[in-house]
């Protein structure tokens, strides 16, 4: 005999209830001073999940609930039925193996998955999309970051002319856009997310080389070619979301958590940008000029005028350490 409570047929009425189990198969309920039968193969009998009540429905509407027991376990196994989540809650190793699986599943979300679903997004939206977000950001970098360029019409002419040459000879046909610009950002080049690369003064004044100012542009081609910019506009958000999906209501604290989580991922997926960005000028140094040494010498000027900036640690920066780029250079080709 299994103990618990019933509802009666229609109601909402809670009752100590006792459940009889005949030999012939026929089930008892004794609830509210009342008495309903039927066949077990005639009820319909919930299981509970784990520490949950299981639930016995009776065809003329009863409902008996009886809290996991020995009695219960027994009965549900002789007619067909098993707990399996109630032994899996009392089973250490299957609970270290479950942990370890959700652990493995949820490192490779964020390590494999998300960087996976940013490329099949970023490669379903329409060009359009990229263009209208370059030219707001164009629009705005120009009110707020820059001035117009203090090189000469004919520098201009020059470095555009060169770097066309170098689309042509790597057989891009598309038309990338090269502007300058003067700013208080110092030595730097920006690609914007459609095909756009803004170049600023003070980086031409650095190179001492017109192939240590092809491997900039290259670099920044790579972002272009390969969509770094659109990405990462698309990555934070699925970080985000992938988040949330995780954590469920969570409470500022939770929120403030995960904000460094996204932050810090985020800013690793943008780091290997820079270095896939790295191997794509590499490439093109090599295929233009038969050399990647340029690209060695402009990274230490960028490296030597750099020397007296705080250090940022690896994990906060966004572009790797320029020692680590320039050896990984060395040891290209």
């Amino acid at each position: 005999m299994l103990s618990g409570v019933a509802h009666p047929p229609r109601s909402s009425e809670r009752c100590e209830a006792t459940l009889e189990i005949s030999l012939d198969g026929m089930l008892v309920i004794n609830a509210c001073n009342q008495r309903s039968s039927a066949n077990v193969s005639d009820v319909k009998i919930s299981v509970g999940v784990g520490s949950t009540p299981s639930k016995i429905a009776f065809p003329d509407g009863w409902l008996f609930v009886a809290q996991p027991s020995d009695e219960l376990t027994a009965f549900l196994k002789q007619h067909g039925q098993h707990d399996w989540m109630g032994k899996l809650e009392k089973n250490v190793t299957a609970i270290l193996l479950s942990c370890i699986v959700i652990l493995a599943l949820t490192i490779g979300t964020f390590t494999h998955g998300i960087p996976w679903l940013t490329e099949k997004v970023v490669a379903y939206l329409p060009d359009s999309a990229s263009k209208m977000v370059e030219d707001r950001v164009l629009v705005s970098l120009d009110e707020q970051l820059f001035e117009p360029s203090n090189l000469t019409l004919s520098q201009q002419t020059m470095i555009r002319q060169r770097f066309e040459s170098h689309l042509r000879a790597l057989g891009i046909d598309e038309d990338v856009r090269l502007l300058f610009r003067s700013s208080e950002l110092g030595a730097n080049a920006f690609a914007l997310s459609h095909s756009t690369i803004i170049l600023l003064d003070d980086l031409v004044a650095l190179t001492e080389t017109e192939q240590q100012l092809d491997s900039i542009l290259m670099h920044e081609l790579g972002h272009i070619e390969q969509q770094h910019v659109m990405k990462a506009i698309v990555r934070p958000s699925l970080l985000s979301l992938s988040v949330a999906m995780l954590t469920g209501e969570s409470s500022g604290v939770i929120d403030n958590l995960a904000g460094v989580g996204v932050f810090v991922a985020n800013n690793g997926q943008s780091q290997q940008a820079e270095r896939e960005a790295d191997r794509f000028a590499s490439d093109s140094m090599w295929q233009i000029h038969g050399t990647n040494q340029p690209m060695v010498e402009m990274f230490e000027l960028l490296q030597e005028s750099s020397e007296n900036e705080a250090e940022i640690p690896t994990w906060l920066s966004t572009h790797p350490e320029l020692t680590e780029r320039i050896d990984s250079l060395k040891s290209a080709h």
